[in-house]
């Protein structure tokens, strides 16, 4: 998900990058919990008739599903922000599982890169690079979005840049 913050005069810019929650937190526990208590109502019907081994699986899928949604639920912390500022500074943020990285670029110097894969299913890769530096930033992103924030990053670089009249 990408969400853009400009100020009026457009010299500053915030994108923030997020992967797609289509459900919160609050869904996803009330969706374990639903399916916890169905599984062991059942576990304990088979538990009743003298199926006892039932419940042991049972009770293994829980655990199993509940650290699949724990691991989902911390991922989608994970944020990139990239600043385009109006004091020529080009930060790029990212915090992915509690590790906080920090790349800075000169706007005059960096450079947008959209790169097509060879075969036409993988997806886009949109990085930047300047001076033997590369961060590839976005990946979470669809390649629609990967294309908006190319346009949008390079549309911010150019009013950012200073004109040069020959």
């Amino acid at each position: 998900m990408l969400i853009t913050e400009c100020d009026a005069s457009g010299k500053a810019c915030r994108f923030i990058i997020r992967p797609n929650r289509s459900l919160g937190s609050k869904g996803k526990m009330i969706f374990f919990l639903a399916v916890c208590a169905g599984s062991i109502g059942i576990a304990i019907r088979f538990w009743l008739l003298g199926a006892w081994v039932v419940m042991p699986v049972v009770l293994l899928e829980m655990i199993v599903l509940g650290t699949a949604f724990y691991m989902v639920e911390r991922d989608s912390r994970d944020i990139e922000t990239i600043d385009l500022t109006d004091d020529d500074l080009l930060k790029v943020t990212r915090a992915v599982k509690s590790v906080v990285d920090e790349w800075r670029f000169q706007p005059y110097w960096v450079q947008v890169v959209l790169r097509s894969d060879r075969i036409k299913w993988y997806p886009t890769h949109l990085s930047l690079r300047s001076h033997g530096k590369s961060v590839e930033i976005g990946a979470c992103l669809t390649d629609e979005e990967r294309e908006e924030l190319s346009a949008s990053l390079k549309e911010g670089l150019r009013i950012l840049k200073p004109v040069e009249h020959i």
